[in-house]
């Protein structure tokens, strides 16, 4: 080959972008091993990208905030480079011992002492031209160490890794009173976003809350004597998160204090005003403290209120968690406030992969279905191998209807009940012959076809109410409560009217949410009756719970007659209607989950968005099965109807 017909083939260079957003970890609830992941030192500082163009640098923080001025020890430092390089790392300060503490970097950038300051780098993403994002991470870890080899710098250094014993290097960390480690995928790209190609695994409770005021001090304590935390919700919206008044000496009550009094207001920025012990001052939410804590409390009591004519008024009591024995760490320069949610942990990454089932190819593994949370393809269908003995007896022997949402929950989605295209041998359909028309609906017997259902993109499964050897006669009614733009709370008051109107006719009767807004209760009828008498028992149902909250539901199938009200459905008692399946995960934020649920658990504290692809697995191991008995003898219909009639 000529040379110029060698370099006509390199790739063009690059301009180094201005600012790349950062790869964030997912906090998961215990260490793991895994031949597919290196482990990291969770390093205890300000996270921090550097563009460097021939010496030129701007060092920066996740939200693209300038970190020169700040760290001018550490710019200096990088100006030896003379390449078009980015990277990615975390700037620490160090004790005598050569460990990464939060409140040193405190110290750096109240006293300025450059000695303690360190950059601790993990990851390249450009470099000469050529943008790295798409190697494999252990591709650019390795031209990540040469690169720095060659610098240098003593206050630059590479983080190095461990890999496969995730266990064991969590050990050595805690031992060693570290912040904690961070797992990645060996073959993970460069994505700017939260994934979970990213975990990072604690030694001790952290979390960052917005400071929303302070209270007034006791005793010999000067300035102030607690600063008081919120958390926004998924609203938006401010709720208190606990008192900070440990982890202060004299000086940096001072400086706090400083920074405080700029931003003093006449307004609470909680939406639910708490009840403190102390006179508090309010101020603006812009400052971010981080704090450790010994744990969440279960619950808290907080007052509603109102303000009218410029006097708060007690309204209501809610429930909220609060930190317990909260130990001020330093304050954060470096996020953006409404990003300050509580940080709870899900599931570490499964140690195993789905097993092999003859016949059966399992496709695309890595193609991610929700971005916000990098769940893969490969994640729910091992989430579903996991469930199928619990999922299975109420897919088995029924028509199954297909939502089918290939490219992931953002993309285009169908349902399909007629499966019209090849399949292999051992996949088995059913005709089912409706209004004239027949389709062959797919049957899932096995674990083995309940994953092919999953491998064609099925998120989640919705089979009929009845199995195709009684295919008139239902084995359960339904009753579906579906809000449409009214709180959660509302639709917790139905449930428990239609669970007093059912306990009162001596019903047995289950829930399960609906793995999005709504719940489903379920009446076994044992497919003893057809589906006109479920219909209509569950239409009395909800005429007498419609009856009793007559403002907050309705049976008036359109939606536009009945706007912010809790339609009660009992249409999908009709043959032919389906019903998303216990266990089966919905194409919806989180990787929500139709779970069953214990009565005693619907109540103002209920979190339907707590079920998801993460939790559900080990609920369902510690309690079981609760929705079973759906599955057994039956109701009888006309002793009920006669209780009824006496209510």
């Amino acid at each position: 080959m000529f040379r110029g017909e060698k370099e006509s083939k390199k790739k063009a260079k690059m301009k180094i972008p201005e600012f790349i957003k950062p790869m964030l970890a997912t906090l998961v609830d215990e260490p793991f091993d895994n031949e597919d992941w290196l482990f990291e030192v969770k390093w205890d500082g300000f996270r921090a990208l550097a563009f460097i163009t021939d010496g030129k640098v701007s060092l920066k923080s996740r939200n693209d905030l300038s970190f020169n001025n700040k760290f001018p020890s550490i710019v200096k430092a990088l100006e030896k480079v003379r390449k078009s390089i980015i990277l990615d790392g975390e700037v620490v300060g160090l004790d005598a011992k050569g460990k990464s503490q939060f409140q040193l970097i405190q110290n750096y950038l109240r006293i300025n002492k450059d000695s303690t300051l360190c950059y601790y780098v993990f990851d390249i993403l450009f470099k000469d031209g050529e943008d790295l994002r798409d190697l494999p991470l252990i591709e650019r870890k390795e031209i990540l160490k040469k690169f720095l080899e060659k610098l240098s710098q003593p206050s630059i250094r590479y983080s190095d890794h461990i890999l496969k014993d995730g266990k064991r290097f969590f050990k050595v960390v805690l031992k060693e009173k570290l912040e904690g480690i961070i797992g990645k995928k060996i073959d993970s790209t460069y994505q700017s976003r939260r994934s979970r190609d990213w975990v990072k695994i604690k030694t001790e409770e952290r979390q960052e809350v917005v400071i929303c005021g302070f209270t007034e001090p006791k005793g010999s304590r000067k300035k102030f004597g607690a600063l008081i935390a919120g958390l926004y919700d998924e609203d938006k919206h401010l709720h208190y998160a606990g008192h900070v008044g440990g982890g202060f000496d004299a000086a940096l009550l001072q400086e706090v204090y400083a920074k405080l009094q700029p931003l003093i207001s006449n307004r609470c920025p909680f939406k639910k005003v708490p009840k403190v012990n102390a006179p508090v001052t309010w101020v603006k939410p812009k400052l971010i403290a981080e704090v450790s804590f010994a744990g969440w409390t279960k619950n808290n009591i907080i007052l509603e209120t109102t303000i009218q004519d410029g006097v708060n008024l007690l309204s209501s009591i809610a429930v909220s968690r609060i930190m317990r024995q909260p130990i001020f760490q330093g304050l954060r320069m470096d996020k953006n406030t409404k990003s300050v949610k509580q940080e709870v942990p899900t599931a570490a990454p499964k140690t195993g992969t789905v097993k092999k089932y003859k016949d059966l190819s399992l496709t695309n593994l890595e193609k991610v279905y929700w971005p916000d949370e990098g769940y893969t393809k490969g994640d729910l269908i091992a989430y579903y191998e996991e469930i199928a003995k619990y999922i299975l007896p109420y897919l088995k022997d029924r028509p199954i209807m297909l939502h089918r949402v290939p490219n992931g929950i953002k993309g285009k989605d169908f349902y399909q009940k007629n499966i019209n295209f090849s399949h292999p041998d051992w996949i088995h359909t059913c005709a089912v012959k409706h209004e004239g028309k027949t389709d062959n609906y797919l049957m899932i017997d096995d674990v083995r076809s309940l994953l092919y259902a999953v491998n064609l993109g099925s998120i989640d499964l919705h089979p009929f109410l009845a199995r195709i050897n009684s295919i008139d006669h239902p084995d359960f009614c339904v009753i579906d409560l579906d809000p449409h733009d009214i709180s959660f709370d509302k639709v917790i008051e139905a449930a428990l009217t239609v669970h007093e109107i059912l306990d009162g006719a001596k019903v047995k009767h289950y829930c399960k949410t609906s793995g999005g807004k709504g719940l489903h209760i379920l009446i076994p009828l044992g497919a003893k009756y057809d589906f006109n008498q479920s219909k209509q028992f569950a239409e009395i149902i909800c005429s007498l719970v419609n009856k009793r909250l007559p403002k907050t539901t309705s049976v008036e199938r359109s939606p536009e007659k009945r706007p912010k009200k809790i339609y009660l459905d009992f249409l999908q008692n009709r043959f032919g209607q389906t019903i998303v399946a216990p266990y089966a995960v919905r194409p919806r934020a989180k990787a929500m989950v139709s779970t069953p649920l214990e009565w005693d658990e619907i109540n103002d504290d209920l979190d339907i968005s707590a079920y998801t692809i993460e939790t559900v697995p080990k609920r369902v191991k510690k309690i079981g099965d609760i929705l079973k008995p759906i599955l057994g003898p039956g109701i009888n219909l006309k002793a009920v109807l006669s209780k009824l009639e006496d209510t």
